[in-house]
C-alpha cells in the first residue's frame, strides 16, 4: 500500500471516530436527530473503507495477467539461463557464416562475450561451415566430441552445435594406443635383431676360422642376416606409413558411384583368382569423405577378407552398406575361418598379423582412416543370416 492510500485510511479512520464522539455528545445532550445522523454517516464511512481495503487484497492476491511480449521475454530469459548452465560448449551458426557463443561455457573456452573472432572461427572450422564440423574437434589443449542440431523458426535456420570435452578419454586412448604400440614395436624389433645379432657372430666365428667350407658357411649365415634386415626394412616402411596418415580432406561424394568404383577395383584384383563379391545397392545418398583415404580403408577390408577366404572353398566377400540414423556402416564379410576370440582385441593393434607375410597394418590404417572421419571400425560376431558367410565380419561406420 503506498503512502497516500496509508494517509487516506488514517483519515477515515479518524473520520469515523469523531463522527462517534458527535454521536455521543449529541445523545447526551437530547439531540437525538443529529446523533442518528452521525452514526450513519459513521457507518457509511466504515463500509467504504472495508470495501477499499477488500478491493486492494484481493489485488495483491491476483496475479497480473502478462502480455505475449512479456512471457516471451521471460522464455528467454529462463532459456539462456539454463543454458548457461549448461558445462559443455553450445555454438550457433549465424546466417552470416558468424559463429556465436551461445552460453557460459562457450564464451569462457573461445574468449568472447558474444561472436567468435575471425581467427578463433577459422581454427575451429578451418574455413568451412559450422555445419560441416565433425568429431573430434582439437581448441587448444582439449579434444571435443560434436554434437549437432538444425533449429529452423521464423526467423530462418540455424545450427546449433554442442562440444562435449573428451580430453581425458581421448588421453586415456591415446596412452594405451602408445603401450600397445610400444609393445608390438619390441616384439617386432627383438624378432628381427636377435636372429641377424646371432647369425652375424656365426659369420664372424666363422671367418675367423678360415677355410673354404667355413667361408661358404660364412656367407649363408650372413645372407639370411640380410634377409631379415629387409624384413626390418618393410616393417619400417610399414610404420611410416601409419605415421605419415594426413587429416582427411572430406568432399561430397555420391554414395552409388564411389561404390561402383571400390567393387570394380576389388574385381579386377580378385575374380581371376576365384573370388566372388556380393555388393547390394546402397542407399541413394551422398556422403562427406575423403574419397582416397575411404577407399585404402575400404580396400584393405576387402582385401583382408578375399585372403581369408581363399583358405576355404569357393571363397567369397559380401560388401554391404547401411544407413543407420545419422551413420554410414559398411559392412565387410567373408566365407574365411573368421577371427579366433583370443585375437579379437588385437586384431586392429598396429603390426599384429597371423599371415605368414602379413605386415599388419591394413587393419589399423583402416581404424585409423575411420576415426579421421569421426568414426569407428568394429569387429562384429559373425552373421546368422548367410551360413556361407561365417568368416570375419568387420564394420566401419562414418557421419553420414
Amino acid at each position: 500500500m503506498g503512502s497516500k492510500a496509508l494517509a487516506l485510511r488514517l483519515l477515515a479512520q479518524a473520520s469515523i471516530f469523531a463522527l462517534g464522539v458527535l454521536a455521543w455528545l449529541s445523545v447526551t445532550h437530547g439531540l437525538y436527530a443529529t446523533a442518528l445522523l452521525c452514526a450513519l454517516a459513521g457507518a457509511a464511512l466504515a463500509l467504504d473503507l472495508v470495501q477499499k481495503l477488500g478491493a486492494w487484497r484481493a489485488a495483491r492476491l491476483v496475479p497480473v495477467q502478462a502480455g505475449s511480449g512479456f512471457a516471451a521475454e521471460l522464455n528467454r530469459r529462463r532459456l539462456e539461463l539454463l543454458l548457461d548452465q549448461t558445462p559443455s560448449p553450445i555454438l550457433l551458426g549465424a546466417g552470416d557464416d558468424q559463429i556465436i557463443a551461445a552460453n557460459r561455457a562457450a564464451r569462457r573456452a573461445f574468449d568472447t562475450p558474444h561472436r567468435l573472432s575471425d581467427a578463433a572461427r577459422l581454427a575451429l572450422t578451418g574455413g568451412r561451415s559450422l555445419s560441416d564440423l565433425a568429431s573430434p574437434v582439437r581448441w587448444r589443449d582439449a579434444s571435443y566430441a560434436v554434437s549437432r542440431a538444425e533449429i529452423v523458426d521464423e526467423a530462418g535456420q540455424a545450427d546449433l552445435v554442442v562440444l562435449t570435452d573428451m580430453t581425458a578419454d581421448v588421453r586415456a586412448a591415446e596412452a594405451a594406443a602408445l603401450r600397445d604400440l610400444l609393445r608390438v614395436l619390441n616384439h617386432e624389433l627383438m624378432n628381427a635383431l636377435t636372429p641377424v645379432a646371432s647369425m652375424s657372430r656365426s659369420a664372424l666365428d666363422l671367418l675367423r676360422d678360415g677355410g673354404p667350407a667355413a667361408t661358404h658357411q660364412a656367407i649363408s649365415a650372413l645372407e639370411r642376416a640380410v634377409a631379415r634386415t629387409e624384413g626390418l626394412r618393410d616393417f619400417i616402411d610399414a610404420y611410416r606409413t601409419l605415421t605419415r596418415l594426413p587429416p582427411p580432406t572430406p568432399r561430397v561424394v555420391d554414395l552409388a558411384a564411389w561404390l561402383d568404383v571400390a567393387r570394380e577395383s576389388f574385381l579386377a584384383q580378385w575374380t581371376a583368382r576365384g573370388v566372388a563379391l556380393d555388393c547390394p545397392p546402397p542407399p541413394a545418398v551422398e556422403i562427406r569423405i575423403d574419397a582416397d583415404q575411404m577407399w585404402l580403408a575400404i580396400g584393405n577390408l576387402l582385401n583382408n577378407a578375399a585372403e581369408a577366404a581363399l583358405e576355404h572353398p569357393a571363397p567369397r566377400v559380401r560388401l554391404g552398406v547401411q544407413q543407420v540414423e545419422g551413420d554410414i556402416r559398411f559392412v565387410v564379410e567373408d566365407s574365411g575361418p573368421g577371427v579366433p576370440p583370443d585375437h579379437a582385441d588385437q586384431v586392429c593393434l598396429p603390426f599384429f598379423t597371423t599371415k605368414a607375410t602379413g605386415s599388419g597394418v591394413g587393419l589399423s590404417l583402416a581404424r585409423q582412416i575411420a576415426q579421421g572421419h569421426g568414426g569407428a571400425l568394429t569387429l562384429l560376431a559373425a552373421s546368422d543370416a548367410d551360413a556361407a558367410l561365417a568368416g570375419a565380419r568387420f564394420c566401419l561406420t562414418v557421419p553420414a
